[in-house]
C-alpha cells in the first residue's frame, strides 16, 4: 500500500470515527434538550390554566390550539404525573407522539383529573431535518477535507517519491553521481544529503573492492602457475624416488585445485557486485551442445548413457559467462557424480533446464548442495572427485541474480537438478 493512500486511509478512518461519535452525542443530546423543552411548555400552560381556573371559577376546555386539554372529574385528588404516549388524530387520521401532564385541579370542592398534551411529532420532524443537515455538511466536509489531504500529500511528499525513483535507477557499476534536487523541506532535503553521501561512499568501498579482489586474483594467478610449472619440471627429473613423485604430483594435485578455487571465488565477486549486465538474448542451446562435444570423452571414458531431448534455439536474456556458468557447473557435476556406466538424461526448453544423473541418494537429502565449499560425505560419491564445492553456489547465485530458481529433487534412483527461466 502506497504511503500517501495508507495516510489518507488513517485519516478517513479517524475523521469517520470522530464524527459519528460527535453526530451520535449531537443528536441525542438535540433530542434532550427538546424533550425537556416540551416538558418545560407543559409546566408553563399547567401554571397559566390553574391561574385561569381560580381566576373565572370556570375549567376552560381549551387554552391554546397547539395543546389538547381534558378535565375529568375524581373522587380523589391524583398524583402528579408526566408521560409519553400516541393519540389517534383525527383530523389528520393518524396516529402521533405526545407528551401528557396529568396533575389535579380543586374545584368548588371537587377534584378534576387535569391532562395536557403537547404534540412531539414536530420536535421529532426538527432533530431530524437537523440531524439530515448536520450528516450532509459532515459527508461534505469530510470529502473536502480528503481531497485537500491527499494533494497536500502527494505535493508535499513529491521529493521523496523523486528521490526513491532515482535510487531504483541507480546502478552502482555504472558510476553514476546521484543529485537531487532542493524540495524546500528540511527533512526531505536532509534525507537526500544523506543519501547521496551514501552512495558516494558505498561506490567508492565497491572499486576498492572490485580492484581488490581482481588484483588478489592477478596477483595469486602469478605463484600459482610457477609452482605448476615447477612442480612439472621436478616430475622430469631422473632419479625420483616414488615417494618424492607422489609429493611432487599432490603438490601439482593442489595448485590445480588452489588456481580453480581463485577463479571462481573471482566469479562469484564479479556475480555478487553485479559486474554482469546484458540486455541481449543467449543461446542456451548452442552452448549446452558445445559443452556436451567438450565433454564427450569424459563421458565415453567412464561409459554413461547420455540421453540429450533438446529444443533449438532455446534463449533467454542473460550474459553469455553465466549462462555458461549454469550449463557448465550443471553438467559437470551430474558428469562428476555419477559412477561408471551410469546414466544422465538432459532436457532443455523454453522453461526449464533439467539434469538428471543415476545414483544413490545422499546423506543430506540436499538440504545444503547449493551452499558454498559443501561437500558431501557419502561413499557413494565416485572417487577422485576433486571438487571445491563452490559449483553449485555458482549456478545458486546466478539464479538469484537473474531472478530464476533452481531445484533438485531425488527419486527412481536419479538426481535432479532443474532451472527455471
Amino acid at each position: 500500500m502506497r504511503l500517501i493512500t495508507k495516510n489518507t486511509l488513517s485519516y478517513l478512518i479517524i475523521t469517520l470515527i470522530v464524527f459519528s461519535a460527535g453526530g451520535f452525542i449531537f443528536y441525542f443530546q438535540l433530542k434532550k434538550i427538546m424533550s425537556e423543552e416540551a416538558t418545560e411548555i407543559l409546566f408553563q400552560k399547567k401554571a397559566l390554566l390553574i391561574s385561569h381556573v381560580q381566576k373565572t371559577n370556570n375549567i376552560a376546555e381549551t387554552i391554546s390550539v397547539d395543546e389538547l386539554i381534558s378535565f375529568k372529574e375524581s373522587a380523589f385528588p391524583i398524583k402528579e404525573s408526566i408521560t409519553d404516549t400516541l393519540l389517534y388524530i383525527a383530523t389528520d387520521h393518524e396516529t402521533l407522539p405526545y407528551r401528557q401532564l396529568k396533575f389535579n385541579i380543586e374545584l368548588a370542592g371537587k377534584n378534576y383529573e387535569t391532562t395536557i398534551s403537547k404534540p412531539l411529532f414536530e420536535s421529532e420532524d426538527l432533530v431530524e431535518t437537523i440531524t439530515a443537515s448536520f450528516v450532509i455538511i459532515a459527508v461534505s466536509l469530510i470529502l473536502i477535507l480528503l481531497c485537500f489531504n491527499f494533494i497536500f500529500l502527494k505535493s508535499t511528499w513529491k521529493p521523496f517519491f523523486s528521490s526513491l525513483n532515482i535510487l531504483n535507477n541507480y546502478e552502482i557499476e555504472k558510476h553514476q553521481e546521484i543529485s537531487f534536487e532542493r524540495s524546500g523541506t528540511k527533512e526531505f532535503d536532509e534525507l537526500s544529503a544523506s543519501i547521496s553521501k551514501m552512495t558516494k561512499k558505498i561506490s567508492t568501498n565497491f572499486q576498492n573492492l572490485k580492484s581488490f579482489t581482481e588484483n588478489a586474483s592477478h596477483e595469486l594467478q602469478t605463484p600459482l602457475a610457477i609452482i605448476k610449472t615447477k612442480t612439472e619440471n621436478l616430475l622430469q627429473t631422473q632419479g625420483l624416488s616414488e615417494e618424492q613423485t607422489k609429493q611432487i604430483i599432490e603438490i601439482n594435485q593442489t595448485a590445480n585445485r588452489l588456481r580453480k578455487l581463485n577463479q571462481t571465488l573471482l566469479l562469484l565477486a564479479k556475480i555478487e557486485n553485479n559486474q554482469f549486465t546484458f540486455d541481449q538474448f543467449t543461446d542456451l542451446t548452442e552452448i549446452l551442445k558445445n559443452k556436451l562435444k567438450l565433454y564427450e570423452d569424459l563421458i565415453n571414458m567412464k561409459s554413461l548413457g547420455l540421453t540429450a531431448n533438446i529444443s533449438e534455439h532455446i534463449a533467454i536474456k542473460i550474459h553469455p559467462i553465466l549462462a555458461d556458468v549454469i550449463v557448465s557447473n550443471l553438467l559437470s557435476n551430474a558428469i562428476k557424480y555419477t559412477n561408471e556406466n551410469g546414466k544422465i538424461n538432459i532436457e532443455l526448453n523454453s522453461k526449464t533446464f533439467t539434469i538428471s544423473n543415476s545414483g544413490a541418494e545422499l546423506l543430506s537429502k540436499g538440504k545444503n548442495l547449493f551452499n558454498r565449499f559443501y561437500k558431501e560425505n557419502s561413499t557413494e560419491i565416485p572417487s577422485g572427485t576433486d571438487s571445491t564445492g563452490l559449483g553449485l553456489a555458482l549456478v545458486k547465485q546466478v539464479a538469484d541474480i537473474q531472478k530464476h530458481g533452481i531445484t533438485y529433487s531425488y527419486g527412481n534412483n536419479y538426481h535432479t537438478f532443474t532451472y527455471h527461466f
